[in-house]
Formats: structure tokens, sequence, C-alpha cells
């Protein structure tokens, strides 16, 4: 049985500290913490402000984005509005950083 590699992920501690705002961009309760990789660390999600997005607040949107509760295209759809591009590009882009295009 082949194992599969994990992907080489390049972790940038100060981009991940300045894409963590004050606010919770889903419901923009006060927020505390690091960002939330939209595509999993796990997987290879690359630390660029298109695959971040501030979800730690008091009313637990980090565990529900977690746990599948607010989708994927939702969280891609907050950071393509606040990058000023579409949703696709931001996409391409996190396909990109991943080495998949």
């Amino acid at each position: 049985m082949q194992s599969l590699e994990k992907p080489h992920r390049v972790v940038d501690k100060k981009l991940i500290k300045q894409m963590t705002g004050g606010t919770c961009e889903y419901c923009y309760s006060p927020a505390y913490g690091q960002s939330h990789h939209i595509k999993t660390v796990g997987s290879g999600g690359p630390d660029i402000p298109e695959n971040l997005i501030q979800l730690s607040c008091a009313n637990a949107c980090h565990d529900k984005a977690h746990r599948g509760l607010i989708s994927k295209d939702v969280l891609f759809s907050i950071v393509a509005k606040r990058e000023n591009i579409t949703v696709d590009e931001c996409k391409r882009r996190v396909r990109e950083a991943q080495g998949r295009c």
C-alpha cells in the first residue's frame, strides 16, 4: 500500500497574527485568538489571506465551522468579499498555493 505524503506547508506566523482581527467575520461579535484556515492545515491549507478568516468569538463560530455548521462556501464568500475578488478567484488562489491548479 502506497502512503500519501502530506503537502509541504510554509507556516507564516506573521500573516496569521496580522489576519487576527478584533471582530468575527461571520457574526461580527468581538473576536480573539488565531484565524481559522478554511482549507485545513492537515490538508495542506496555505497561510494566505484567501484561506484565513477570523472566527474566534464567544458565539463559537470557529467550532461551528469545524463541525460543518458553517459551510466552506459561505466562508469563501466572506473572504472573497473582504479581498475584493470573486469566490472562484479566492478558491483558485488557495488551490494554487497548495500546488494544485
